[in-house]
């Protein structure tokens, strides 16, 4: 029986995006990819040119989502206005593009070195705190940081919409709002 070329070429991607998610786009060489789906390393050449255009095919579209939607926060409609309303405008909008995206923004976020971690961490870092009142610029880089830790851990942990809002509003409360804003939305 023979196997049809996008079978292969899906499992590649299948394959690939576990790997990826699992080890890092660092820590995963095509020979796994290769093991794992029961081909040679000479047969992905036929599908893909690189590793890097792998990654291309699981993340791109993810990234121009982010990238997208990232703008709408960068308003003045949002920054600086930290308010439990504008935390729940917030939430649907970022629910809907983490379920649409999932896998290719797991793969962005645990790569250790890869250039759209960097990306979301760079505007998450110039942007989103870049109305807090905080004046240390490490204190602010550190919040983001966990922000960004956050972010993923909630995308490790739910892959269904319900999940993936009711944590990331209370993400969101946390990271605006603090403490306070985390009871207050809680009812505690």
């Amino acid at each position: 029986m023979q196997v049809k070329k996008d079978d292969i070429q899906n499992k590649i991607l299948t394959v690939s995006q576990r790997l990826f998610i699992k080890n890092g786009y660092e820590n995963t060489s095509l020979k796994m990819i290769a093991d794992r789906c029961y081909i040679s390393k000479s047969n992905i050449y036929r599908y893909y040119k690189s590793k890097e255009e792998i990654y291309e095919a699981l993340v791109g579209p993810a990234r121009q989502a982010v990238t997208s939607t990232m703008s709408i926060f960068f308003t003045p409609d949002f920054i600086g206005k930290y308010t439990p309303e504008k935390c729940e405008e917030i939430t649907p909008i970022l629910a809907k593009l983490f379920c649409e995206h999932r896998m290719g923004m797991l793969i962005a976020l645990r790569s250790e070195s890869g250039t759209d971690r960097k990306m979301i961490e760079q505007t998450i870092i110039a942007r989103f705190v870049e109305a807090c009142p905080i004046d240390d610029e490490s204190t602010k880089e550190l919040i983001s940081k966990l922000l960004i830790f956050g972010l993923t851990e909630i995308l490790l942990k739910h892959s269904d919409e319900e999940g993936i809002n009711t944590h990331l509003k209370h993400l969101i409360y946390y990271h605006y709002l603090g403490l306070s804003g985390l009871k207050e939305d809680l009812g505690v």
